[in-house]
């Protein structure tokens, strides 16, 4: 996805994007994702559950839980869900800092 900046946005696309993207259906744009080719949107690809872990770890980095309290005050399924994501959004840094050589 390094080709679209690694952003993507559903409510950027006309239908003529989501077309092309593969919204729908398979589009005519390839994607890279983990060295492979896909003719779909890879935001078509994220559950509703997962979206919302997204979302939820992009408030736990702002410091906000969603629970009053600390760390001991929060679910099981997030605490889980928000290490799940932090290891790997920090492989994906790692491996954009090796390749540009920071």
């Amino acid at each position: 996805m390094s080709e679209w900046g690694g952003k993507l946005d559903c409510h950027t696309c006309d239908d003529e994007m989501r077309r092309q993207r593969g919204h729908d259906r398979e589009g005519i744009v390839p994607f890279l994702v983990d060295k492979k080719r896909i003719f779909r949107c890879p935001l078509t690809q994220i559950t509703a559950q997962s979206y919302e872990f997204i979302k939820a770890y992009s408030f736990y980095e702002k410091g906000f839980l969603p629970n009053a309290g600390g760390w001991l005050d929060q679910s099981n399924k997030f605490v889980q869900g928000i290490l799940v994501l932090d290891n790997t959004f920090n492989k994906i840094r790692n491996k954009e800092l090796d390749k540009n050589g920071k």
